[in-house]
């Protein structure tokens, strides 16, 4: 199986830390309002992407993020049931991230053949690197331009 871990702040949504938005959250259709007036929007695709690269990935999150804050975001968006065994936890290290990740779908029966981790910033990619080297970096924004130019590069890659 193939593996595409997500960021989530700057790569699937415009916040850059969703961890400081405020519950409780009002939904509209891709973005929300939380209770102090600040606003998280869906990057536009997102919906689409997910149901594509659901069809053809074991999708997962890796974040530097506070869960109970961002889980309800996704969860309110109806997002949250596209991901396998999501890492949204307090500190930047994405490389333990993605290898438990990892570790946890083997240890279920998965056989994980190809990783991909996707995210907006390139500064946790070199620790990747050097812990987990098969796992190929996408750089959104950079790489590709939007959801449809992901999907695309994805085929490709396929």
């Amino acid at each position: 199986m193939r593996l595409l871990v997500l960021d989530l702040d700057g790569t699937l949504w415009d916040h850059e830390d969703a961890s400081r938005l405020v519950s409780p959250y009002d939904f509209h259709n891709d973005y929300l309002v939380d209770s102090i007036g600040e606003e998280l929007h869906l990057f536009p695709g997102v919906r689409d992407f997910l149901d594509w690269a659901s069809e053809r990935f074991l999708l997962s999150i890796a974040s530097w993020n506070i869960e109970e804050r961002v889980g309800p975001i996704l969860e309110g968006f109806g997002l949250w049931d596209y991901f396998l065994l999501p890492k949204i936890e307090g500190h930047p290290d994405k490389a333990d991230m993605i290898r438990r990740t990892i570790e946890e779908l083997e240890s279920i029966g998965y056989t994980i053949d190809d990783v991909i981790y996707v995210d907006d910033r390139a500064i946790h990619v070199d620790r990747i690197k050097m812990e987990l080297p098969e796992v190929d970096f996408i750089h959104m924004w950079v790489d590709v331009k939007s959801f449809e130019e992901l999907r695309q590069l994805l085929e490709k890659l396929d």
